[in-house]
């Protein structure tokens, strides 16, 4: 059940278009309380990579390479119905709903489609980990690809304070 302005929304809103109406007003929100001048992220959804099912429906994740383009559009792809086409979705609900306003999407997803290989359900030590604890496709390994995450929001971060600086240098002349 969605709410707007302290009334029920009538008639009841699919779940899609519940979540494009919160996107859009916290954008809306954001971009009237945060000066434009200021760096805006919004980072994308961290994919999961199961496969052969959801993790409570014999879903899997224990893969020790990375994914070539095939598999890629197989999983992710919404119009293939892939099983993680999740993300995808969303991202593209974020996409629209940052549309036009000064906050940037830093898109993480594609890097991390491609490691499949970078969750810990197949690098626990032991053989039977995964039969001991579990699957574990949601969270990753460290060092790895959060380490690369990082990379790329530092490269965002530097170009937009060297773009501030440039801006203020052309400004002084």
């Amino acid at each position: 059940m969605f709410h707007k302005e302290g009334k029920l929304i009538s008639p009841t809103l699919r779940i899609r278009d519940g979540l494009h109406i919160v996107l859009q007003s916290m954008a809306s929100y954001i971009e009237n309380t945060i000066p434009r001048d200021r760096l805006k992220l919004w980072r994308t959804q961290s994919p999961r990579h199961f496969y052969g099912g959801e993790w409570n429906q014999n879903g899997s994740c224990t893969f020790d390479t990375l994914l070539d383009d095939r598999k890629l559009d197989e999983w992710f792809d919404p119009k293939k119905g892939g099983v993680n086409r999740e993300a995808r979705e969303l991202n593209s609900i974020i996409k629209y709903a940052l549309h036009r306003t000064s906050i940037h999407q830093l898109d993480l997803t594609h890097l991390s489609e491609l490691r499949a290989d970078a969750h810990p359900a197949l690098w626990l030590g032991r053989k039977d980990a995964v039969a001991i604890w579990g699957q574990d496709c949601m969270h990753w390994c460290l060092p790895g690809l959060p380490d690369t995450w990082v990379d790329v929001l530092s490269a965002v971060i530097i170009e937009h304070l060297n773009a501030k600086r440039r801006c203020l240098l052309s400004s002084d002349t």
